[in-house]
């Protein structure tokens, strides 16, 4: 087990200095263990009580579904003869939702996976979370918008005594801006759809590796962008994943997987890291949906897309978040 404790102070703000887009290895082997670069998520709910316009999960058009701890465990317990995360994320939509959050957390705790968990949320109940919770996680992420900072503004006072009475690290992010996450129409353009792979940050550079429904991912966009453009061009989520098992011949199969140079399926509608940016704002579900109907080659900022592609650096995520305090 890895015994490094996560800081989520670190996390994408000091990334590794050598790694480039054309360093396919998104992940660490220690003692024997593939490691991903920063921390490993599972998804609490699908779905959220706000409308963020850019969210990446596409939570404002999932319908509620709830992880389920049980098939969580298994799948977490398994993975862990062979992969193991210095923390692990709980985020969601918004987790706060799920009706048993506490029973999520004590089982990816018991699986073994990691050391540090860290659950992440847009704070507007985390004023009603209940001591026992509080007092399983190790850390909590606040993600702050500006339709949200004067409701978090006015909770700060009882979340910061609970956060204290349990000696939990509590951080916080305020979004004002986000890049543009994907396009419900996407792109025939596979030059495009490779150099944004090439340079995309949660699946090549940051490793926001998925753990849902007992498969793993290289990101969580592949889990939703199927389930969210038109039906007539849908596919099955788990194509873009890899089934976790207890074969022998898993961890090569996730190693390959994880180096693989070849664009998901996903990556024709997602936009990676180079996005347009625009600042945050909260619509109705069908506004939401209607606002990604444009084609990828419309969202792209190819000054962002020229640059990743030549840096050595990974992402200055000061364009999009500052601390919240």
């Amino acid at each position: 087990m890895i015994k490094k404790m996560y800081s989520s102070c670190k996390s994408f703000l000091n990334p590794p200095a050598n790694k480039t887009p054309d360093d396919w290895r998104c992940f660490s082997i220690v003692d024997g263990e593939i490691v991903p670069p920063y921390s490993c998520e599972i998804n609490a709910v699908d779905h959220c009580n706000l409308g963020c316009t850019d969210c990446d999960h596409g939570a404002p058009a999932m319908v509620p579904k709830f992880a389920d701890p049980d098939i969580v465990f298994r799948g977490l317990s398994l993975l862990s003869t062979s992969y193991k995360a210095e923390a692990l994320k709980i985020i969601g939509g918004e987790p706060l939702l799920h009706p048993d959050l506490l029973s999520l957390i004590r089982a990816v705790r018991k699986s073994g996976i990691c050391n540090h968990i860290l659950l992440v949320t847009n704070g507007t109940l985390l004023h009603q979370m209940n001591d026992k919770i509080w007092e399983a996680v190790d850390e909590v992420e606040l993600s702050v918008y500006p339709e949200t900072r004067k409701l978090l503004d006015r909770h700060m006072p009882i979340i910061r005594k609970n956060a204290e009475k349990h000696k939990i690290k509590l951080s916080g992010y305020f979004y004002e801006y986000f890049r543009i996450p994907f396009s419900l129409v996407g792109t025939s353009d596979i030059s495009l759809i490779r150099s944004i792979y090439r340079t995309c940050l949660r699946a090549r550079i940051w490793g926001c590796q998925s753990i849902y429904d007992g498969y793993f991912f290289k990101c969580p966009q592949c889990i939703y962008i199927p389930r969210i453009i038109d039906p007539s061009v849908a596919y099955d989520y788990k194509k873009d994943g890899i089934k976790i098992t207890g074969d022998s011949n898993f961890q090569n199969a996730l190693k390959k997987y994880l180096m693989s140079k070849k664009p998901l399926n996903a990556c024709r509608y997602c936009l990676g890291g180079v996005g347009k940016l625009r600042a945050n704002t909260i619509r109705k579900t069908s506004a939401w949906t209607s606002t990604h109907y444009v084609p990828t080659e419309q969202l792209v900022d190819y000054d962002k897309l020229r640059y990743l592609g030549k840096s050595k650096t990974v992402y200055d995520l000061s364009e999009i978040r500052t601390q919240y305090k």
